[in-house]
Parts: C-alpha cells; sequence; structure tokens
C-alpha cells in the first residue's frame, strides 16, 4: 500500500466526503488545505505530498465520471462583448503569464485608466484565464509553443482591435512572471 493509500484509510470517512466534493468542483487548492487542517494525519503530509495525493484521488473521480466538467473559454466575440461592457476608459488589452500549483496559464485583462493597487494610473480587469494543462506538459515535449499563448495573442489582438487600443504581451514564447507590463513602457505623468 503506498503512503498515499494509507493516508486517505486514515482519514474519517466524512472528511473523505468533503474533500471528494471539492475536488469535484475542482477545488483542488481548498482541498489540500482542509486535508492538512484537519485530516489529523501525523506527519502533516507537505503541500507537495498532499497535491500529489489529492491529483491522484482527483483523476479517480475523474475515471469515475465524477468531475465537473471544465468550463470552455470564451469565445473572441464574448470577450470583445464583456471588454466593451467595460465603464472605466480603456486604453489597453493585455495578456501577462502566471502560474499556480498546476503549471503555467495566462491572463487576459483589460488595462483602465484609473488608480489602483496595481498601479497609481492604470488598472486591470479580468476578461479570461487561459491553461490547457498541466506543466507535466514541459516535460514531455508538449510545449513550446503554449497553445493558451497562442490563443491569447489571437483574442487579444481582436478585442485590441475591436477597442482601438494596443494589444500587449511581452513574452508569448516564454512563460515569465517577472515581465514589464504594458504600464511600465508609458510616460510619467
Amino acid at each position: 500500500m503506498s503512503s498515499h493509500e494509507a493516508w486517505w484509510i486514515a482519514l474519517s470517512p466524512q472528511l473523505r466526503d468533503r474533500i471528494d466534493e471539492l475536488l469535484c468542483a475542482r477545488r483542488l487548492i481548498q482541498a489540500i488545505a482542509l486535508l492538512r487542517q484537519e485530516g489529523g494525519l501525523h506527519p502533516v503530509p507537505g503541500l507537495h505530498e498532499a497535491q500529489d495525493m489529492l491529483m491522484e484521488r482527483r483523476a479517480e473521480l475523474d475515471r469515475q465520471g465524477l468531475v465537473e466538467p471544465e468550463v470552455p473559454p470564451p469565445t473572441t466575440g464574448q470577450l470583445i462583448e464583456l471588454a466593451a461592457n467595460i465603464a472605466a476608459p480603456v486604453v489597453a488589452v493585455e495578456a501577462l503569464w502566471d502560474g499556480d500549483t498546476q503549471g503555467w496559464y495566462v491572463d487576459l485583462v483589460v488595462i483602465v485608466s484609473r488608480s489602483s493597487r496595481h498601479h497609481d494610473r492604470f488598472d486591470e480587469v479580468p476578461l479570461t484565464r487561459l491553461r490547457y494543462g498541466s506543466d507535466i506538459r514541459l516535460f514531455n515535449g508538449q510545449v513550446p509553443p503554449w497553445p493558451e499563448a497562442q490563443q491569447a495573442t489571437e483574442q487579444g489582438q481582436a478585442v485590441a482591435r475591436h477597442l482601438g487600443v494596443p494589444f500587449h504581451f511581452t513574452s508569448p514564447a516564454v512563460p515569465d512572471v517577472d515581465l514589464p507590463r504594458w504600464w511600465d513602457s508609458q510616460p510619467t505623468r
């Protein structure tokens, strides 16, 4: 019996049900927190151990057809409609990399003219988040190219054209979070 199986069996049936509910709703981070906080396991599984264990469990639930299907990303037309309904003055459309315990993804945002926690003159309004798999793709040679970057570029350019503003994506070919944003290229007042 693997350590993951032993941990799973050691959990109360009620806690296993709560974790399964979160996993079926694609709420992995919350399931990890619940396992580590209320599992009563000694020693408490590390973050990566808990993630591996619950990803295996989610895969099992998925094979049984119990995991909610992923919501398809919005169409370009839907993104244009979302962006067109933003009340603040739109100044750019931007794609930027981010990541979490699952891997890299691309956020597509509209930059608007108003101060925010991000910048003294600009803010971002999210349009969509694009991800087409986990970082295992790096090891099995599926990326690059990154399909989420290609889609973000195509859709972002279409939205920007429709709004008559520039499109910005610092590094579509290489994921990185420490890259200049569109507003970094704007003159200071």
